[in-house]
C-alpha cells in the first residue's frame, strides 16, 4: 500500500498545498534532510484558533495536530513526494496556551501520531512542544518537521 493510500485507509484526505504567507519558502532540502516551515492548523479559509486551556475539547486539540501534520505531509509531497521519505527525524510544535496551561506536549500528540501511522516505525521521532504567548491568525498550533530525504531522490 502506497502512503497515498494509507492516508486514505485512515480516512485523512492531504490538504491543497500551503503557500508561503510570508517571505520563506515551504521546505528547504540540504544534505538529504528536509525542513518544512512551520504549519498553522488552517482548515480552509479559517485556522483552529487558540490560546488552548484544560477546558479546550480534545477533539479540537486532536484535529489541530492532525491538520499541521497533515499540512505538512502535503508540503513534503509537493517537494520531494511522500514515498521519497525515509523517515522523520525531528517534529517541534508551538503551542498557543492560554494563562496557567501546561501540557503543551499533548497538544503535539495529535500530530506525532498522524507521522506514526503514514510512516509506521520510520515516522517516529525526536520531538519539542513549546509554549507560545501566540501564533499566526491566532492558531492554536505550528508544527515544523524535519525528515530524511532516500538518497537519490
Amino acid at each position: 500500500m502506497s502512503l497515498r493510500e494509507r492516508i486514505t485507509a485512515l480516512g485523512w484526505v492531504l490538504p491543497e498545498t500551503p503557500s508561503p504567507k510570508g517571505d520563506y519558502v515551504p521546505v528547504t532540502i540540504h544534505a538529504g534532510v528536509a525542513y518544512v516551515s512551520g504549519q498553522v492548523c488552517r482548515v480552509g479559509e479559517g485556522v483552529i484558533s487558540g490560546p488552548v486551556t484544560d477546558q479546550t475539547p480534545p477533539q479540537t486539540v486532536l484535529h489541530a495536530g492532525q491538520t499541521c501534520a497533515l499540512r505538512a505531509l502535503s508540503v513534503l509531497d509537493q517537494a520531494v513526494g511522500l514515498e521519497n521519505i525515509e523517515r522523520i527525524l525531528f517534529v517541534r510544535g508551538f503551542v498557543y496556551g492560554g494563562e496557567g496551561f501546561q501540557n503543551f506536549s499533548k497538544v503535539v500528540d495529535g500530530a506525532s501520531q498522524v507521522l506514526i501511522d503514514v510512516f509506521g516505525e520510520c515516522g517516529r521521532h525526536a520531538r519539542s512542544a513549546v509554549g507560545v504567548a501566540g501564533l499566526p491568525s491566532g492558531g492554536l498550533l505550528e508544527l515544523e518537521v524535519v525528515a530524511a530525504v532516500k538518497p537519490n531522490a
